[in-house]
């Protein structure tokens, strides 16, 4: 789903204390399609542009019935993966807060398709700009498909890349002469670093545990220069310990031109916040949560998905850095108290 409401979706909101407004958060787009057209039973290596068109409308019409309708099952129907369990968590906190809430259809424009060669798993990468009325993102989002036998193309991967992003500076994605664009294994070792060292590297990176090398591995990213910061501040009200590891949801990768590798990942980040005990007494909560509808004065223990798209240079003599390009995220469990 993606931007439904201003509820659903993206970066977590930050939290707060002693009673003032919540710390600002990064938040995102909800929005996706209706019915796929049933796969052939001989389906083309390479989906022509008619095909991509016509997953990407199904994918928008489906979306929109299902943030009208909040329901996870119409949800299932076109959403799979991490975007899956990012958005059934966000339809369930906007039940839990009871709020009423005028649903306004989106969909994408100006979109470029990415096909994937055939075989067991059929995948479509898109990259467009999200809509509602005249209001048009000014920067992309990518939006992958995969497709698993005959149950229908779902969208797996969805994040928008960082704000001040213009689509120039996005990597090409290289295309073969039918073409379609490459996946890249997991364990390529033609890469600075193979997107399996990529999802493991950065996960300590995120959690501000990456050291030193770190600083020279990645580029300055919005995501976790993001979550270094709320880190310090939060430091003040409450000791902060945060675990991300990269998570059993399937990655994906595709070559890009200057021979390096866009590559699709999702992080698990559990924190758990142990109030500082003072007078007047600090507490902490969820802003816009119905997962966490509280303020919580002794602790408050949180898990979120983070889906990141990531530019993985191909290793060559000159020195290169991994850089995050963009992250869709949401808040899928907690507890306080």
């Amino acid at each position: 789903m993606r931007r439904y409401g201003g509820l659903i979706g993206g970066l977590m909101t930050g939290f707060l204390v002693v009673g003032c407004s919540a710390l600002p958060g990064l938040n995102r787009n909800a929005a996706q399609a209706p019915s796929t057209p049933p796969p052939s039973a001989t389906a083309p290596s390479v989906l022509s542009g008619q095909e991509a068109t016509a997953i990407m409308k199904d994918y928008i019409e489906r979306n929109n019935l299902a943030n009208k309708a909040r329901s996870d099952k119409l949800l299932a129907a076109y959403e799979g993966g991490s975007s899956l369990a990012i958005d059934k968590a966000g339809y369930a906190s906007s039940r839990k807060l009871r709020k009423t809430i005028k649903h306004e259809p989106f969909g994408y424009t100006s979109p470029t398709f990415y096909p994937g060669t055939g075989g067991e798993r059929p995948w479509l990468l898109t990259l467009a700009h999200w809509q509602r009325k005249k209001d048009i993102s000014k920067e992309a989002t990518y939006l992958l498909f995969t497709r698993e036998g005959d149950d229908g193309w779902r969208q797996v991967y969805s994040p928008d890349t960082f704000d001040g992003t213009s689509p120039q500076e996005l990597p090409a994605i290289a295309k073969d002469a039918s073409g379609a664009a490459t996946e890249v294994g997991q364990d390529d070792t033609g890469l600075i670093m193979s997107p399996a060292d990529f999802a493991r590297n950065y996960a300590a990176h995120l959690a501000g545990k990456g050291g030193k090398a770190a600083g020279t591995r990645f580029a300055t990213d919005l995501l976790a220069k993001n979550a270094a910061s709320k880190r310090l501040e939060m430091n003040k009200f409450a000791r902060v310990s945060e675990v991300t590891r990269a998570t059993r949801y399937p990655s994906y990768a595709v070559r890009t031109a200057d021979g390096g590798a866009l590559a699709f990942t999702t992080f698990q980040r559990d924190r758990r916040y142990d109030v500082r005990q003072r007078t007047p007494r600090f507490y902490v909560f969820q802003q816009n949560s119905g997962l966490l509808p509280g303020k919580y004065y002794t602790n408050m223990k949180t898990t979120e998905l983070v889906q990141v798209v990531a530019h993985i240079p191909a290793k060559d003599a000159k020195p290169g850095q991994v850089k995050v390009l963009g992250s869709y995220s949401g808040l899928i469990a907690g507890s306080g108290r």
